[in-house]
């Protein structure tokens, strides 16, 4: 399966049991979590979100001196684990492999059951525990590659610690060394205005660092669009072309589209649906401990359901906090209008309104899809 299938909205077809619950009216409980247990990064690159003046009044409640207890991170873990959880993406504000539990939190959601995923500046994947936990419990790693050189990467990233070297090193040997038969590792790059000219060598690079992929998105601030790389859409598009070109069977190249606008200072709403009916399926924790209903909206105070580390996981999620905000918060509003996963919400919205049959869109997807990879990080 290619990494555009597995990425595919329609991927939450592969849960029948729990979409013909969901159709019925019935309470289910989300499977996948995006959790962030560090607001402290080792890097800074200029394009994050969470370090940018742009964003001030997006991610308020954000502080890089947040952090999970690795003991509050542990039961957190076991108890969505007790409660439907079946995989868990470690990502967020800050770089979740510099925290200092990072091996123990794995392996106790490993141990619970839990697949699990990260999303990664890569700086530690090189060292002995973090790699050994990587390849004994993850299924899936993204790496941030950024740059196609190691100048424009430091320059980027402000890293320190040689971390660019590493890549071509360390991401063949953790393919080579995982346990997960669906075990996958590729990068991301963030296409902006100081390294779009690197997108070739970028490719060249993944391909040759023993990726399974690399994946290119274009800078997005939710300020501001794509006006910082605006001049240089068409030298982009010809380059991704090109780094197209370099894709075989066992690597891929994903291009993205370039088209996208400012996710909440606009007052046009996206998507043919009522409400959001993906969080029911997914749900986020920030590095403050609190729960929110999506990545997208995560550590915005708008947003903010309620403190897991205090009140338990269980107890937010089914209890008033969570009915509280729902009912705050009926339908789309402020950071909701351009969402980011609006084809999921519109296809839940269909299957919700009796639009399209729920059972003849099973049975269509699994012969369109005979097997789905990740299923569970829907």
């Amino acid at each position: 399966m290619s990494l555009d299938e597995a990425h595919s909205p329609q991927k939450v077809l592969s849960h029948g049991d729990l979409l013909r619950r969901f159709v019925a009216g019935q309470e289910i409980k989300p499977i996948h979590m995006r959790i962030g247990i560090m607001g402290a990064c080792n890097m800074r690159c200029n394009f994050c979100n969470f370090h940018s003046p742009h964003e001030d009044g997006f991610y308020d409640l954000f502080s890089f001196k947040d952090s999970l207890s690795t003991q509050n991170a542990v039961s957190l873990l076991e108890e969505f684990a007790a409660n439907d959880g079946r995989a868990v993406t470690f990502c967020g504000s800050g770089e979740c492999t510099i925290h200092p539990g990072y091996a123990d939190i794995c392996h106790a959601g490993h141990a619970a059951g839990l697949r699990i995923g990260l999303i990664t500046n890569g700086s530690r994947l090189h060292r002995p525990k973090v790699a050994e936990c990587v390849a004994r419990t993850h299924t899936w790693v993204r790496i941030g590659l950024n740059a196609g050189t190691e100048a424009t990467f430091n320059a980027i990233t402000r890293d320190r610690e040689q971390t660019f070297a590493s890549f071509v090193g360390s991401v063949n040997r953790l393919r080579e060394t995982a346990v997960d038969p669906e075990f996958r590792i590729g990068f991301n790059y963030v296409i902006t205005a100081q390294n779009h000219t690197e997108i070739l060598a970028a490719a060249a690079l993944a391909h040759e660092a023993g990726a399974h992929y690399v994946r290119f998105e274009p800078e997005f601030y939710s300020a501001l669009g794509h006006e910082t790389i605006e001049p240089v859409m068409a030298d982009i598009a010809a380059a991704l072309t090109e780094a197209a070109e370099l894709s075989t069977e066992d690597f891929e190249v994903s291009v993205p589209k370039l088209d996208r606008g400012p996710m909440d200072r606009t007052d046009d709403v996206e998507g043919d649906f009522e409400r959001c009916h993906y969080s029911r399926f997914v749900t986020a924790v920030g590095a403050d401990g609190n729960l929110y209903p999506c990545p997208q909206v995560h550590l915005n105070s708008r947003y903010r359901i309620g403190s897991v580390v205090q009140d338990g996981y269980l107890k937010v999620l089914d209890g008033g906090p969570r009915a509280e905000w729902e009912s705050s918060n009926p339908r789309r509003t402020d950071l909701c209008k351009s969402c980011f996963y609006r084809p999921q919400n519109e296809l839940l919205e269909l299957l919700h309104r009796g639009q399209v049959e729920l059972e003849d869109a099973l049975t269509a997807y699994a012969l369109e899809v005979p097997r789905t990879l990740h299923a569970d990080f829907v």
